[in-house]
């Protein structure tokens, strides 16, 4: 190939690639002007109607938080800050033409109240909102320990609460310590039954710990013609109860 014809196919690669970042800068500027900004937002939950939620609330949240316009609005970006919305677990987020951008919204459920002020939800997820929003259908159980056990604590809750709900008793509050050691308040009508469960070890132990106890319990409290105060499952091979005081009622 002659010089001439390379110098002659270099000059129209360079002005090709200038053509391309005129291009790609005309159509940049273009996708900012105001015309193509978001006019409205539209706020929908996944599941139907959201309860903590509203529309006017997350706009409220997210006002001046929100960057670009219909084409040059960084969606993942945008899901992040509506995400920060209390009560949000999740956000999907869509342009809509001409003007609209439509946000569906996923709820935390809340399951308890964590130690530190904090929800724990259903999906072991502690997120910071107004707990008496959370308490619209009764006071929720407490919950006591170190934060990384937020996720365990929420799978043992129904796991215990099933296997605790057939002797008509309702936990109040689960605690874990540092050592990953569990205990919980139950209620029996009037009175309170706090439970020592020990530590998961060997894997599957507390599990059959409450069901060795739950199959005694109706023995127990025939006993103390009441429920106990106090039981102590931390044995290998049996579990002691201690009688009710008056002082146990609530």
């Amino acid at each position: 190939m002659s010089a001439t014809r390379l110098m002659d196919l270099a000059a129209r690669l360079l002005f090709g690639l200038a053509l391309l970042v005129l291009t790609g800068t005309a159509v940049a500027w273009v996708a900012q002007r105001p015309a193509f900004d978001f006019h409205r937002l539209e706020v929908q939950g996944a599941g139907g109607e959201l309860q903590h939620v509203s529309g006017s609330a997350v706009r409220t949240a997210v006002a001046g938080k929100l960057r670009g316009g219909f084409f040059s609005m960084p969606l993942d970006e945008a899901r992040v800050v509506f995400e920060t919305v209390p009560w949000v677990a999740n956000a999907s987020v869509r342009r809509v033409w001409p003007d609209r951008l439509v946000v569906t919204l996923t709820e935390h459920r809340a399951l308890g109240v964590w130690s530190d002020g904090r929800l724990l939800s259903d999906a072991g997820i502690l997120f910071v909102a107004n707990a008496a929003e959370a308490e619209i259908y009764g006071p929720l159980p407490e919950f006591d320990g170190p934060p990384q056990f937020a996720a365990e604590a929420a799978r043992r809750y129904y796991r215990l609460a099933a296997q605790l709900a057939p002797l008509a008793l309702r936990i109040e509050g689960l605690q874990v310590s540092d050592r990953a050691s569990w205990s919980l308040r139950a209620s029996a009508g009037e009175r309170d039954v706090q439970i020592h469960l020990g530590r998961d070890d060997p894997a599957g132990a507390l599990d059959a710990r409450v069901a060795l106890a739950a199959a005694h319990y109706p023995v127990v409290v025939g006993k103390f013609s009441a429920p106990p105060a106090r039981l102590d499952l931390r044995y290998p091979n049996g579990f002691a109860a201690t009688p009710p005081a008056e002082s146990n009622k609530r």
